[in-house]
C-alpha cells in the first residue's frame, strides 16, 4: 500500500490502498525511510502552453522531502498533435540526486491521474507519442523513441540542482489530439 499526494493548483487529492491510507510498506530493496513505511508526494496540473520549446519550457516544482514525501515527483496532464502541438517542454530541477521514473500513459483531459508509476496503466505506444529528457543545454540523455521494449517507461539518473528538460513529442497522432498523463518519480529502491 502507499500513499500517492497530487496537489492539482491549491486542491490536494490523495490516492492509496488499505491501511489507514497514510503510508506503505516498500516493495523490498534498501530499507526505505521510516522503519519500513515510505510516503511519496507527487505535484501535477495540466500542461502551460505556449511549451513548444527550450525558451517557453512550462516550469515544475518538486515537492520538498520530509516525513510527507520520502520520494516526490511531479505529473502533468497535456496533449500534442502531430500537425498543430509538435512537442511540450518542461523544465525542472530535482534537490537531491536520485533515479526517477518517467512514464506516459493516455489520459482523458482534466482529469486527475491515478497513482503510479506502480498501477497497471497502458502507456502510450511510442509510434503515436514518447518522451525524451535532455540536459541544461539542450544534450538529449534519454529518448523512449522507438523503444519496443521499455517503451514510455522509463529511468534516468538525475542529479541535484541541475536544471533537465522534459519533452513530450507527437510522433504519429494521425493529425488526431492525443492526451497524455507523465510522471517523473524517484524510483523506490527495489532489490
Amino acid at each position: 500500500m502507499k500513499k500517492c499526494i497530487y496537489s492539482f493548483l491549491l486542491i490536494l487529492a490523495a490516492c492509496g490502498g488499505g491501511g489507514n491510507g497514510n503510508s506503505a510498506q516498500s516493495p523490498g530493496g534498501s530499507p526505505p525511510p521510516l522503519g519500513g513505511v515510505f510516503t511519496m508526494h507527487i505535484t501535477g496540473r495540466t500542461e502551460i502552453e505556449p511549451n513548444n520549446s527550450l525558451a517557453e519550457a512550462d516550469a515544475h516544482t518538486m515537492p520538498t522531502h520530509g516525513a510527507g514525501a520520502d520520494y516526490v515527483g511531479f505529473g502533468v496532464i497535456g496533449a500534442v498533435n502531430d500537425t498543430a502541438d509538435l512537442a511540450d517542454y518542461f523544465v525542472f530541477t530535482a534537490s537531491r540526486a536520485h533515479v526517477f521514473t518517467i512514464r506516459m500513459w493516455p489520459s482523458i483531459m482534466d482529469n486527475t491521474p491515478p497513482c503510479s508509476p506502480f498501477n497497471a496503466i497502458d502507456n502510450i505506444d511510442t509510434s503515436v507519442a514518447y518522451f525524451e529528457v535532455l540536459d541544461q543545454n539542450g544534450v538529449l540523455l534519454l529518448s523512449s523513441q522507438g523503444d519496443i521494449a521499455a517503451g514510455n517507461f522509463q529511468s534516468i539518473s538525475i542529479e541535484a540542482g541541475v536544471a533537465y528538460y522534459l519533452v513530450v513529442f507527437a510522433e504519429d497522432t494521425v493529425g488526431a489530439t492525443q492526451s497524455y498523463c507523465v510522471e517523473t518519480v524517484e524510483k523506490i529502491p527495489f532489490p
